[in-house]
């Protein structure tokens, strides 16, 4: 174990002494009698004690099978385990009542034991040491020989990891290496002469290879080569010559890309540019098939580089732009989200279109509907009907990318997915003729409680084909539903025109002679006094209104009522948000200058900008995290629309002038929510539920009264979504949580719940647990990969730029990996945080079922442990 000198070995009194002993005692004995812990303490001291010292002289090894390792990084971690028994038995002392003068001598004497050891290894050894436990560069510090070696104290267990002074250790060797990947010398080395000394393959921390000039010169001139032999083969020998042409291209501008020549500085990066432009260009040249990029995606998918997911489920030429290294990372992770919905958007055609099939054979055959008129058959046949048409848009949404997709590992690319077939497909003519075949034998009031199924409020005095082509309008783009609703109402006023003309006329003067049926123009001047609807046409006076009776609490029927309450407000919820588009496409619009927000509120600085259709966005500024806090609210609401929960689209964006952050679509026409609980409909109790249920999943506490927006059709949104993660993993599923400040900054969740344990809601309007169960649901149904891919950019670009949740994820993933902090890098952050975010996830469930049961004392909840609610 080294070659420097040694300290003699040393043992440490630790209990009482003779006279003859005095010289060597540490701390004087206590004057009273010592207790068994204290006797107990002290006797494992001198143990541990003992044992570092044979460890700094092994010919005292008295056991033969318990001899000392010769490998240093063996004896280290035997060292710093008797270090660590020393450390309990002093705290064990401690707890004993040992006098602080007495634990402060034997603190001291440890101490100086671990100097010594560790003061007794050579240079070579520290390294090696140093190394296996996690420093970075080791043979970059303690250049100047002179004085004790920084790693003798970097390496001391006797002193925290995470102190900073160790850290200072650290961060100097990382620095003087980053003097040397600039082209500066280190204690008369170069980068060269490092490597050699470290023994260290020439390569830069950052994966790119060590290039000379000469070699850097020799790999540009590669690529220009590549991509005329190209051009050549893509357009006179298109094909297995065009792919390996490709291959070649793209190999020749990987190794320009990842040559780092410090020698040449910026024309190194003015070169690549130039490189990764012409690549460019010769590729927008000539059209891409799958044949062509099959031989480079089989590759890069046996070496790991690309996924079965992405060769499947991208373009050849969407393919081949994830396979380059000079895309830039946040169009990567798009491309890999992108191929990862593709995967899912396939998985739910192919149930959509089994569920179809069975009642719509097609191929001639008539549809296999049950009779409307049975009990549940309304219900079966609206679900039919809107899933043909929620068919037909996957199919055609498929179509566009499926044929051009790669298909590169699998030999029949239908045989999987038969609702891709084009033979399969969906036609809404063909489709309407065989339902309307089908309604011929159907009463019209069995057809009319379809409709209302549907949506149709008045169903009760359509015509038969009024009805029919309201059905049909969910799977036939010809018909509108709306304006077939408006037609109705307008027939109908026009009849009570009539009506109430013809009765006019009846109670007109008998010595008049009698007029018949009055005339257009009549029956025009009555209708226009008649109330006005809100669709195209007018509505007829209103009859006398009737007592309502109101359905019992529990009953059949008001089950039905809030069922229907809830999906109207869903709906309501649904129509009124902006459609969420792909975030590739909105990181290529022009939104122009903007003019200020300031009434928008809020920390962050906010501008107004216009679209490319005009619609009006919101671009909020993260100048204090380059832009992390774009891609974690982009992200949350990424999250919250793959659960179900109601939420604006926001995407993480860069305007021309470098400011990064996120952008969203303005809310047309929405108001405040009412912050009056007492006032709050059940329908709106469950949507609040539903929301804390996606609140909860991506950390964010941040719902106060100010964030939540009625829409113009009476749903429930939740907007601002900022500060999500923000306490991710430091936070609490209670009812009394409210990190973000007391008072009118309380969650609207929690101002909900603290109602109803109040009895501060309105009558008959109560927490439901069951509301819950649809998200968790459909969370739990997404699968870990997607979340961590949707969540990428926001873990690492995160850890990067140290937001709030940093610190509580290196605790973590220093915990998880057994280091000190100080030794946790981004990714191993990263990683701590997606792995968070997943067991987040996965316990939903659980979480919630206790949440209701044991804070709101609502026993329903448990309910929600076996897949379900009351």
């Amino acid at each position: 174990m080294g070659t420097g000198s040694k300290s003699s070995h040393a043992s440490y009194a630790v209990g009482p002494t003779t006279a003859s002993e005095t010289d060597d005692v540490v701390a004087e004995a206590p004057v009273q009698p010592m207790s068994d812990e204290e006797v107990q303490a002290k006797a494992d001291l001198v143990v541990a004690m003992d044992l570092m010292g044979e460890l700094a002289d092994p010919p005292f090894a008295l056991d033969p099978e318990d001899a000392v390792p010769t490998d240093p990084v063996e004896r280290y971690d035997l060292f710093v385990g008797q270090v660590e028994q020393a450390q309990e038995a002093i705290e064990k002392l401690k707890a004993a009542g040992a006098s602080d003068e007495e634990i402060e001598a034997h603190t001291k004497a440890l101490k100086a034991q671990t100097l010594a050891y560790l003061n007794s290894l050579d240079e070579d050894d520290l390294r090696e040491i140093a190394e296996a436990k996690g420093f970075e560069h080791p043979a970059l510090v303690g250049l100047s020989g002179k004085g004790q070696h920084p790693l003798v104290h970097w390496l001391d267990p006797a002193y925290p990891g995470d102190i900073p002074s160790k850290e200072k250790i650290q961060a100097a060797a990382q620095n003087r290496y980053q003097q040397l990947l600039a082209g500066e010398t280190v204690g008369g080395m170069n980068l060269a002469e490092y490597h050699d000394l470290a023994g260290l393959e020439p390569v830069a921390s950052n994966g790119s290879w060590l290039a000379t000039p000469e070699e850097a010169k020799a790999a540009a001139g590669a690529i220009t080569q590549a991509i005329n032999t190209y051009h050549h083969d893509a357009k006179y020998t298109a094909g297995p010559k065009q792919g390996e042409a490709l291959q070649t291209m793209l190999a020749a501008e990987h190794k320009l890309a990842t040559a780092d020549c410090p020698e040449l500085g910026e024309k190194m990066d003015e070169a690549k540019a130039h490189a990764k432009l012409i690549v460019d260009q010769a590729l927008n040249a000539h059209s891409l098939q799958p044949y062509d990029v099959r031989p480079a995606v089989e590759e890069a998918v046996a070496s790991g580089a690309l996924t079965e997911t992405e060769a499947k489920h991208l373009t050849a030429r969407e393919v081949v732009t994830l396979m380059r290294s000079t895309t830039p990372e946040a169009e990567a992770q798009s491309l890999k989200d992108l191929a990862i919905a593709r995967q899912a958007s396939l998985a739910d055609l192919d149930t959509a279109y089994a569920a179809h099939s069975v009642l719509a054979p097609g191929n001639g055959e008539p549809l296999k509907l049950p009779s409307a008129g049975e009990p549940g058959a309304p219900q079966a046949i609206a679900e039919w009907a809107q899933n043909a048409g929620e068919l037909q848009k996957m199919q055609k949404g498929s179509n566009g990318w499926y044929l051009k997709s790669q298909q590169s590992l699998a030999d029949e690319p239908f045989a999987s997915h038969p609702g891709v077939d084009a033979t399969k497909y969906v036609h809404p003519d063909n489709l309407t003729n065989d339902f309307k075949e089908w309604a011929k034998g159907q009463k019209l009031s069995d057809l009319r409680a379809v409709a209302g199924e549907m949506g149709m409020d008045n169903n009760a005095t359509a015509t038969r084909a009024q009805v029919q082509q309201y059905i049909a309008a969910s799977f036939n783009p010809k018909y509108d539903q709306q304006a077939i609703k408006d037609k109705v109402t307008a027939d109908v006023a026009k009849k009570e025109a009539v009506k109430a003309a013809k009765a006019a006329a009846a109670a007109a003067p008998a010595a008049k002679p009698a007029a018949g049926l009055a005339s257009d123009a009549a029956v025009q001047a009555l209708a226009s006094k008649l109330p006005k609807s809100t669709g195209a046409a007018a509505k007829p006076a209103a009859p006398a209104a009737k007592p309502v009776k109101v359905p019992k609490p529990g009953s059949f029927n008001a089950n039905v009522q809030a069922m229907m309450a809830a999906v109207q407000h869903a709906k309501a919820t649904s129509q009124d948000l902006p459609a969420r588009v792909d975030a590739k496409e909105v990181a290529g619009w022009s939104f122009g200058t903007g003019t200020t927000a300031s009434n928008l509120g809020g920390t962050y600085a906010k501008t107004i900008h216009a679209a490319p259709d005009g619609s009006q966005w919101m671009f909020k500024a993260d100048h204090n995290h380059g832009g992390a806090l774009g891609h974690t609210e982009a992200a949350a609401s990424h999250v919250l629309s793959l659960g179900g929960v109601p939420s604006v689209p926001v995407y993480h964006h860069k305007k021309a002038d470098g400011t990064a952050g996120s952008i969203q679509p303005l809310l047309k026409d929405a108001k405040p929510f009412t912050a009056s609980p007492s006032q709050w409909t059940q329908s709106q109790v469950d949507a609040i539920v539903r929301s804390h249920v996606g609140s909860w999943l991506v950390g964010e506490h941040d719902g106060h009264q100010d964030n939540w927006l009625s829409t113009p059709s009476g749903g429930l949104v939740q907007i601002d979504r900022g500060q999500a993660f923000k306490h991710f993993g430091a936070d609490k599923l209670s009812v009394d949580y409210a990190p973000s400040g007391g008072g009118g900054f309380n969650p609207v969740h929690q101002k909900l719940y603290k109602a109803a344990m109040g009895g501060g809601l309105a009558n008959g309007v109560k927490i439901n647990p069951a509301a819950a169960h649809p998200v968790i649901k459909q969370f739990e149904s997404m699968p870990d990969a997607q979340l961590r891919s949707v969540l990428h950019s926001t873990a690492h670009e995160g850890a990067k730029a140290g937001v709030a949740w940093v610190p509580q994820m290196r605790s973590r993933a220093a915990k998880a990996l057994k280091i000190p902090q100080s030794q946790v890098t981004h990714d191993q952050i990263a990683n701590a945080f997606l792995d968070h975010a997943v067991e987040r996830k996965n316990t939903l469930r659980q979480n919630f079922s206790d949440f209701f049961v044991h804070q709101l004392g609502l026993p329903s909840g448990a309910s929600l442990k076996h897949g379900g609610g009351s």
